[in-house]
């Protein structure tokens, strides 16, 4: 029995005689005390595990008069009191998670049980017994109390302790939020999963030594959808909701994002542009003749418009279709540019500048840069002879044919095609496209594409001033800001000042690029486009007469870097080879290069240099010399048996195959080196998905 003051916890066989037992005890009324049920009482199996009721009665205050310690039990017979105890809202199931006593486990027998606790389904049990004493200690994240003291270390309890505990589970909230991106097209849900840690006694077996012990349990707390579409309503979000993926993110159960709304893009106008009536690009590919057999020499055709045929037609741009955003509003597509038709040399534009007519022959030439579309008529040059001192240098804008050989020290150089019918011999020909030789190539120097080299060096250097414009444009802009330093003091002046002053500091790397640049530039004024010269005129006068800018603003300097960066993209595509390849029948003794592909289909190639932007097809064989091609290498026979070097390389994700291949041949495929010690046949070398050099 167990007393505190006015309070009094009591013992007996039923809650009625623990009420009574305490009542008798305190001298009290039922009426002037309250009564907690702390445990029902319970009759065990056969008597066994069987457990008394225990109940708390405190006395009710009474501050205006003395508490009567008269016993007055006869005023309210058994039966009474049988009413109020029943009347009470307190069943058993709701106070037994926090109270325990004894209860037999069935695989074992009462003699095993005797001085030994355990615990089972979520309570703590013991059995007394004469000789022993069943011992318990707490364990840490568990508060464990023996008749309502706090139990630190390991203590002894009988069955008449009252022992409860204290477990709090541990509460991990969701989070998440919504963000709607900057077109409002999206609105998408992040969420951090939130959990609850629930905490349990382990299960015990009959022990004279209890060390209790908690499992947890990890139990996932959903987020709330409807908490989610009043936020979504707030944020004015009502078109496109997906409500299957705002239920998959509630339910998630790891960190994620979800678009949970998704507007419709609007769909652009289209952009004006040209339509050919005929064709007008070089036609490859081989063609079959009427005896079936294919003339490999012939791989292209070059086409060709008589005066007065119309070329094609410029259409006008179409407007877009408008979208609609997540908050319902409407998306507004941008417009189409209308494409801008600059005619050149043979074209006249015709019906409010909307028909391309040729007033010329010769071969249509197209160049498409943004939405400037270029047209001009190339004239082309028959030489019906062989060219020779008699004839001169051959210098001419458009193409270029000749019907006999080009004899030694002569030049022919073509902004076209040029096409000769029999050999080169100790000759120069370069041609801002393609080379077709139809015999051999005896000591000289062919090129095709002769304008490549000076835009790729030209472009290379551009790239690297084109991010150091942006940050000089950037730095302007942060100085601007500062009061003791006012960008706009420099309109009358120029921003020559300032840009001197950022490139000997910050920006030293600038000048040297810009020089570079500006000489690359003179002196290949005859090859590069005017884009080039003026783009070279403007950075020269902006940026290098530092004393006389001609930059007044910001947007000076804005304006230059935007058109370096067009130029820039532009340049990439001119190098990609287009249609520039040369095609022979043999080779001795030169040098060739071609921005796009090189064939050889007569023979092969003896003691050269051939360096191509495309692929290399030789069908004869390569004695001696260097192969570089940009794409693959396809060789007939590789090598010689007097120890001549020869070297085929290719850069890596390409392939090198040589149908025979002598010993000391030299194969590279990007950083891989390869020697041939012996002889080879069907030999395909490659760099495999893994990053090893492979030879099958």
């Amino acid at each position: 029995m167990i007393t505190k003051g006015n309070s009094i916890v009591s013992k007996g066989k039923t809650v009625k005689k623990a009420v009574m037992i305490a009542l008798d005890l305190l001298s009290e009324k039922l009426e002037d005390v309250e009564i907690e049920i702390i445990e029902n009482e319970s009759k065990g199996i056969l008597g066994i595990g069987s457990k008394q009721a225990v109940v708390r009665v405190t006395v009710k205050q009474q501050p205006d008069h003395k508490i009567s310690t008269e016993l007055v039990l006869d005023k309210h017979p058994p039966e009474e009191l049988d009413q109020i105890i029943q009347s009470l809202d307190i069943s058993e199931e709701s106070i037994q998670p926090a109270h325990f006593n004894i209860k037999k486990i069935a695989h074992f027998s009462e003699v095993d049980l005797l001085g030994k606790v355990w615990v089972t389904d979520g309570q703590i049990y013991c059995k007394d017994a004469p000789d022993k004493f069943p011992v318990i200690s707490p364990c840490k994240g568990l508060k464990l109390y023996q008749n309502d003291v706090l139990i630190e270390k390991t203590v002894i309890i009988s069955e008449n302790d009252i022992l409860r505990y204290e477990l709090e589970d541990e509460v991990q909230q969701p989070h998440w939020e919504i963000s709607i991106s900057a077109n409002k097209m999206e609105a998408v849900l992040k969420v951090i999963p939130g959990s609850r840690i629930q905490r349990t006694l382990r299960e015990k077996e009959p022990h004279s030594f209890l060390q209790v012990e908690v499992e947890e349990k990890k139990i996932p707390l959903m987020i709330d959808s409807e908490l989610v579409m009043s936020n979504l309503r707030e944020m004015g979000i009502t078109y496109g909701i997906d409500y299957s993926e705002i239920a998959n993110a509630c339910m998630s159960e790891e960190t994620n994002s979800f678009v949970i709304a998704k507007g419709i893009p609007a769909i652009p106008g289209k952009n004006g542009f040209f339509q050919p009536t005929q064709e007008l690009d070089i036609k490859k590919g081989l063609e079959e003749r009427s005896n079936g057999t294919v003339d490999y020499r012939e791989i292209q055709k070059f086409p060709s418009v008589e005066p007065g045929q119309m070329l094609g037609i410029v259409l006008p741009p179409e407007s877009g279709i408008p979208g609609t955003t997540i908050t319902n509003e409407p998306a507004l597509p941008p417009d189409g540019f209308p494409l801008v038709v600059q005619d050149g040399r043979g074209i006249i534009l015709v019906e409010d500048d909307t028909k391309v007519v040729a007033m010329e022959a010769g071969h249509p030439d197209i160049k498409l840069k943004g939405m400037l579309l270029k047209i001009s008529i190339v004239p082309k040059l028959w030489i019906r002879s062989d060219v020779t001192l008699q004839v001169g240098n051959v210098r001419y804008i458009g193409e270029v044919e000749i019907t006999g050989s080009v004899q030694d020290g002569m030049l022919v150089d073509a902004q076209g095609n040029i096409l000769i019918h029999e050999n080169v011999n100790m000759a120069t020909i370069s041609a801002g496209s393609s080379v077709i030789i139809k015999n051999n190539i005896i000591t000289s120097a062919v090129t095709a594409g002769k304008n490549s080299f000076m835009i790729a060096e030209s472009n290379q250097i551009l790239g690297e001033l084109i991010p150091l414009m942006k940050q000089m444009i950037a730095a302007i802009n942060q100085l601007s800001t500062v009061s003791a330093f006012k960008v706009s003091s420099f309109t009358q002046t120029g921003l020559g000042p300032l840009i001197k002053i950022l490139c000997d500091g910050k920006f030293k790397r600038f000048p040297p690029l810009l020089f570079s640049l500006n000489e690359k530039i003179k002196s290949g004024k005859d090859m590069l486009d005017k884009e080039w010269l003026e783009l070279g005129e403007q950075l020269y006068k902006g940026f290098i007469m530092t004393h006389a800018s001609s930059f007044r603003s910001i947007a000076d300097v804005e304006l230059v870097a935007k058109k370096a960066e067009e130029l820039w993209a532009s340049s990439q595509e001119d190098q990609e080879g287009g249609d520039c390849f040369i095609k022979a029948a043999l080779v001795h003794n030169s040098q060739l290069y071609s921005s796009g592909d090189i064939t050889i289909v007569g023979q092969g190639v003896y003691h050269s240099k051939l360096r191509s932007g495309g692929s290399i097809e030789i069908d004869g064989y390569v004695r001696g010399g260097e192969i570089y091609a940009g794409k693959s290498v396809k060789v007939g026979e590789a090598g010689t048996k007097g120890g001549i070097s020869t070297k085929i390389v290719v850069p890596k994700g390409h392939t090198i195959k040589i149908g025979t291949v002598m010993e000391d041949t030299i194969i590279q495929i990007g950083s891989f080196t390869y020697k041939f010690t012996a002889s080879a046949s069907n030999v395909t070398a490659r760099v495999n998905k893994d990053g090893l050099f492979s030879i099958s």
